[in-house]
This record gives C-alpha cells, sequence and structure tokens, in this order.
C-alpha cells in the first residue's frame, strides 16, 4: 500500500551519530579542492544552440509562476522526477523537484567570491549530522529545509509545499529523504509504489497485473490529493495534458533521430541544457512550444551541414547524471575535434497510443513499458553507441549514487568487448563540486583522447596500407 502519512520518520539519530565532524570535513579532502583555481575549473558549458541558451529563461519563468501559484492559495506539490506530472497540472497543483532544485544551487552562487549554492546547503545537513557518503541532491535538499529560510536561495527558492509525493522506483535514498522533508516540513507525504521492470531491451510489455497495480496507485494518488487540497480529479484536463504531453514527446523522438547525423547538430551540453521543459514540464503548452523550436532549430542546422564545431573527428558518449557544477567538461575534447554526441539520461522513448477513455491505464502502460534494470539499460547504450558513431565514452562513477555507479563498471566491460569503444570513468558526486578533482580528471581526460586519437591514426594507416 502506498505511504500516507502527515509526518514521515526521520533518518535513524543512531545511524547518524556514527559521523564525526573531522569526518565531514576531510571526506574525499573536500577542502582543499575548494581553493581559487577549483572554482575558475568548474562552470558552465558553451553551448551550440539558441534554445539552449534560452532554458535559463524557461526555468526561472516557471519558478516565478511557482510563487505566484501559492501566494495565490493554490496548492504546491514537492516531488521527483519520476512521478508522472500530467497528474499534478491537471489537478490544479504546481510542482517543484528537490533533486532538480538541488542542480540548480550547483550552478549559482550568491556572489562571485562565494562557494556554490549546492555546498553551502551540503555543509548545513552535514553539520545536523547527515553522512557525506549519501547523495549530493538529499544532502543539498536536507541542508535547504534545515536552513529554516525556504526563500534563501536561487530563484527564490522552492514555494512552501502544501504536499510532497515520491516514488519507489530507481533511488534508494529517496523515500527516506522525503520522508525526513515531510517530517520537518510538517507537511503530507504519498508515496507512489511502482513495479521495476526488467525486460531484454529498453523497452518491453509490462504484465496485465502490473499494470492494474500501478493504475490503482494512481487512483489512490488523486483521491489523496482531494483529500489534501480538496481539488477534484477532471478527466478532460488529464486528457487534455496527455495530448500535450504525447505531442512534446513525439518531437523529442525527432530531434533524437536529427542527433544522428554527421556532423552533431546538438550535443550533450545542449541536451542537458534543454532537458527541463520535458523533463518537469510534460503535458503543458509552453513545454511543446518549447520543443518545437528546438526541433526546428536543429533540423535547420542539418540541413545547413552544421555541426557543434567546425571539424568533428570523433564522438563520443557520455553515460550518468552529468556534473551539475562543471557542465563545461562537455566542450573538453573540442580543441582536438572531439565532440559529446550522446548520453541515454532524460531522453524519451515512445509512448504508447492514446486512450482518452481511460488516461490512468495508459499512463500506467507507458511507466511501466520501461526497463529499469541493469541490463536494458547497458543493451540500449549498445544499440546508441552504433547509431551515434560513438568510438568512446566517458562514464561518470556518482560516487554517492548506486544506481548509476554499479552499472559503468559493466558497461565499461560491455563496451570494450561488444564494440571495442573504450571509456574513461570521472568520479564526482552529482552537485557537491568538493569531491571533484580537476587536475585528476583533466590528466585521464588527456590521456584518453590521446588514445583516442592515436587509435584513429593506426586505423587510418591500416585502411590506406
Amino acid at each position: 500500500m502506498p505511504i500516507k502519512q502527515k509526518r514521515g520518520r526521520t533518518i535513524r539519530k543512531r545511524t547518524l551519530k556514527r559521523v564525526t565532524r573531522n569526518c565531514l570535513v576531510n571526506r574525499w579532502g573536500r577542502e582543499n579542492a575548494m581553493g581559487e583555481q577549483q572554482k575558475a575549473a568548474t562552470k558552465g558549458s558553451r553551448k551550440t544552440l539558441e534554445m539552449a541558451r534560452n532554458t535559463w529563461k524557461f526555468i526561472r519563468q516557471d519558478y516565478g509562476e511557482g510563487h505566484e501559484h501559492k501566494n495565490a492559495g493554490k496548492p504546491v506539490v514537492w516531488s521527483c522526477a519520476l512521478v508522472e506530472k500530467e497528474l499534478y497540472y491537471s489537478m490544479g497543483l504546481f510542482p517543484y523537484y528537490p533533486e532538480q532544485f538541488a542542480s540548480l544551487c550547483a550552478v549559482r552562487r550568491k556572489t562571485k567570491d562565494s562557494e556554490k549554492e549546492a555546498v553551502r546547503f551540503a555543509r548545513y545537513a552535514e553539520q545536523a549530522g547527515y553522512s557525506t557518503d549519501l547523495c549530493g541532491y538529499e544532502r543539498v535538499c536536507t541542508g535547504y529545509v534545515v536552513n529554516g529560510d525556504l526563500s534563501d536561495a536561487p530563484l527564490g527558492g522552492m514555494a512552501p509545499p502544501d504536499m510532497l509525493v515520491t516514488t519507489s522506483s530507481v533511488c534508494d535514498v529517496r523515500l527516506k529523504w522525503f520522508e525526513d522533508m515531510a517530517q520537518r516540513l510538517q507537511v503530507p507525504l504519498f508515496t507512489l509504489d511502482r513495479p521495476e521492470q526488467v525486460f531484454e531491451d529498453i523497452m518491453g510489455h509490462p504484465k496485465p497485473h502490473e499494470i492494474l497495480y500501478y493504475r490503482s496507485q494512481l487512483e489512490d494518488f488523486l483521491s489523496f490529493t482531494t483529500e489534501v487540497t480538496g481539488n477534484k480529479f477532471d478527466q478532460d484536463r488529464l486528457n487534455e495534458c496527455m495530448d500535450w504531453a504525447y505531442k512534446t514527446n513525439e518531437l523529442r523522438l525527432e530531434i533524437l533521430e536529427l542527433r544522428k547525423n554527421v556532423p552533431s547538430p546538438m550535443g550533450s551540453a545542449d541536451s542537458f541544457a534543454t532537458m527541463y521543459p520535458g523533463m518537469y514540464c510534460s503535458g503543458t503548452e509552453r513545454a511543446y512550444e518549447f520543443y518545437k523550436a528546438l526541433r526546428d532549430e536543429v533540423r535547420a542546422k542539418v540541413k545547413a551541414g552544421k555541426g557543434q564545431i567546425p571539424n568533428e573527428r570523433f564522438r563520443l558518449l557520455w553515460f550518468g547524471i552529468p556534473i551539475w557544477f562543471n557542465m563545461s567538461i562537455f566542450n573538453y575534447f573540442e580543441p582536438v575535434g572531439g565532440v559529446f554526441a550522446y548520453e541515454p539520461n532524460y531522453n524519451p522513448v515512445p509512448s504508447p497510443p492514446r486512450n482518452t477513455a481511460d488516461p490512468l491505464t495508459e499512463m500506467a502502460i507507458r511507466t511501466l513499458s520501461i526497463g529499469t534494470s541493469m541490463g536494458s539499460r547497458i543493451r540500449a547504450v549498445l544499440e546508441q553507441c552504433t547509431e551515434y558513431n560513438i568510438v568512446g565514452g566517458v562514464l561518470a562513477y556518482l560516487i554517492t549514487c548506486r544506481p548509476y555507479y554499479l552499472p559503468v563498471l559493466e558497461l565499461a566491460r560491455v563496451l570494450k568487448k561488444e564494440l571495442g569503444v573504450p571509456s574513461v570513468f570521472i568520479e564526482s558526486d552529482l552537485v557537491d563540486e568538493r569531491s571533484y578533482s580537476e587536475a585528476q580528471v583533466r590528466t585521464r581526460m588527456d590521456a584518453f583522447s590521446e588514445m583516442i586519437l592515436k587509435k584513429m591514426e593506426t586505423e587510418a594507416a591500416c585502411q590506406t596500407g
């Protein structure tokens, strides 16, 4: 049964007592990593698309609308990326996403000389006893809540929530993290229990009993929302949101196909920059209009034969959540002709046909048709490497995120064995730059690019010889 509670349980104090102040300061040699050189090294990416540069305006407007929504006495929900956003918009809720908020804090400073906001909030959590081994998203958002002033944050922070909603899928820490925030904020919490899916490929066919079960979870969520907010479920409104979501997804799939062209018209820097509307505003007209404009821009570049850089020599895969505080890593190989052509994270998969008579069943099928196992994810990456002409992989070894640091080890092995594609690991947290060693990353990346270029020269010599 889904969790319905007015107050979530806190993380056990006896676990937190094992963490000492010295450990909090010295873990990963963090303090040494925050010198002026480190501040200069961790910066934003160079974007090649106008729509990518416009995303910040979209995000800023979205946060502002959320505050207006709250000020008008309308309900706000804090949720996670894997919950179906169309439910919120159809029920008159404005959603904020703590995971996304943490990534926002990773790129913002209060002043040009201060540390990143993500580090500031993570320190609050650590001072309250939370281990540095915990997910960076969790520490940042817990510290944000512990700080007590929700407006003391980039873009005025997330508007205070009336309820929290999370899911059991994928993430280990999210269940307790959201329970902890719900307890601290004194708001009710709902957890959608989602069956994990294991398919041969990234997409498959969920079993009928799984569909029925998850549909019942969605129904329970609607009842919970009505109980908390008084807002009634409107199936026509949900169908309208589902229509926008379906059309938006089709545009995003079209963009993925355009990205297969050589030279690469849109790289990972632009893709990660433009994922916000699709990930967090699915079911809205403004998300559809955003991707329509993005599709047109990418299509125009393909028609003109323009790539990310003038002289593309090799194409790379990025696997994992990006290191949000240092997005410039996606431009690192450009001086030697290397571009990040593809990344599997945050990209869409085909949606099932619309079912206006029963949109909740359609939503359940859409959600449960995506495989969540390590094997299905790796098989999908192998196919994509062939389709996108990938010759090397940069794999984010996210030291505080088990769903990502475990697959990269197997992925590196399979890439080499099946495709002859070499890879390199980049170790870091998602949002906490104190875990990041710029010197180590540069050394690894330089050696990796030299290896790829040498391999290309050898292969070219064999072909001419």
